[in-house]
């Protein structure tokens, strides 16, 4: 196959002569960028040279320079042990558009010129409409970088993140990125803030407690001083808990990913029947002494001990309610108990319609007192031979 060869169109002012000078290597890797985003066209670094810290040649590439890896190359690297973390397509085809940079100083003048360029390229330029994608056209500022931290603090992904940018701004060709440059930055960000982000939670709670009296947080640390447990509540999760808090529901369902932390909130519901937060919680493991500090806290917050509280089947959870909430009324989840079902009662029966009916009618209805509760249940134990049913 015959190789193209391309020579962009482009104004003598934008294109780049040998032996042109330029006052900071800064200055002239700008003037090339902006040629190549004229012309429609990504680079790269190649190559360096340095002494004594000071640059003084400088050599760059299109972006297409070399060849793609076959797939030889990426079996080689298996066997040898090495392996890309991510695969990425190339569109490498052996460019050879080129331009080289060497420092020069004359008669107390100082700078870079242009030692050599090629500008003849072996593929078509990037159309303008597809130019918004290009390399060289897509950076994150400080605005953007501000935008992906506020968006990755309320759990909105990359996708979401470019969406909401395209409506804010008006379009896509006005967002300056693409969905994976906000992907790498929203990984680096999190990369820069592993090692030293509970620290960061807890001076913000810090400045809620400074800026609210009704803001209350506990924390825990252990021997090697890493975080066992918290605890945090505001005033309208108070106030919600004074108002609706008759009946709490307690949680430990819920695990976070990278800490292996369990997220543990206290529940209610409204008079309209919509989910209310009492209070949340952190805790790394499930045992009765962590339980037991969630709820001493808890009961110290809100100033007024619960009334009644469902929770799972969960033995360390039932001796902390035992040890801490002395007086509170203690039930299990329906979920919880429905839940294991499959796990007590044959498989006949779970493809039974008539059990399924006679079972819901007689554990979901709100109907029956506590005495006809349990005739009912027996009838149903004894007419299906559950007698070993527990």
């Amino acid at each position: 196959m015959e190789e193209v060869s391309v020579v962009p169109a482009s104004s003598e002012e934008l294109k780049p002569v040998v032996g042109q000078k330029f006052q900071s290597l800064d200055f002239a890797l700008a003037f090339y960028d902006v040629y190549a985003r004229a012309v429609g066209f990504d680079t790269r670094k190649q190559g360096v040279r340095k002494v004594d810290d000071v640059t003084t040649w400088y050599y760059v590439v299109c972006n297409m320079e070399g060849q793609k890896k076959s797939n030889e190359d990426d079996q080689l690297n298996a066997r040898s042990g090495f392996s890309m973390k991510r695969r990425r397509l190339s569109k490498r085809c052996g460019c050879k558009a080129s331009i080289s940079f060497k420092y020069f100083s004359d008669k107390g003048h100082a700078g870079y010129i242009v030692q050599d360029f090629n500008e003849v390229h072996n593929h078509d330029m990037v159309e303008s409409e597809h130019q918004q994608f290009m390399s060289v056209n897509r950076h994150l500022d400080d605005v953007h970088q501000k935008f992906i931290l506020d968006c990755s603090k309320v759990n909105i992904g990359p996708t979401l993140t470019f969406k909401v940018l395209k409506e804010t701004l008006g379009g896509f060709d006005l967002i300056g990125c693409t969905v994976g440059n906000i992907r790498n930055a929203s990984r680096y960000i999190k990369a820069y803030a592993h090692g030293f982000d509970v620290q960061m939670v807890l001076d913000d709670m810090a400045k809620k407690k400074e800026m609210s009296e009704s803001y209350t947080y506990h924390y825990e640390v252990n021997e090697n001083n890493q975080l066992v447990a918290l605890f945090w509540c505001d005033g309208l999760m108070k106030r919600n808990y004074h108002m609706f808090g008759d009946v709490v529901a307690f949680d430990s369902t819920y695990n976070t990913n990278r800490y292996c932390m369990i997220f543990t909130p206290f529940t209610g519901k409204d008079n309209h029947g919509r989910p209310v937060t009492f209070a949340p919680g952190l805790v790394c493991n499930e045992k009765t002494r962590a339980f037991g500090w969630l709820f001493r806290h808890f009961v110290e917050c809100m100033r007024i001990a619960l009334k009644m509280i469902v929770t799972g089947q969960d033995l360390g959870m039932r001796s902390a309610i035992e040890e801490v909430l002395v007086g509170t009324r203690h039930r299990w989840c329906m979920w919880h108990i429905m839940h294991k079902l499959a796990t007590k009662v044959p498989n006949r029966l779970l493809r039974d319609d008539d059990f399924k009916k006679e079972f819901n009618a007689c554990v979901w209805s709100d109907l029956l007192e506590p005495d006809e509760f349990e005739e009912e249940w027996n009838r149903v134990v004894a007419r299906h031979g559950l007698g070993d049913f527990d």
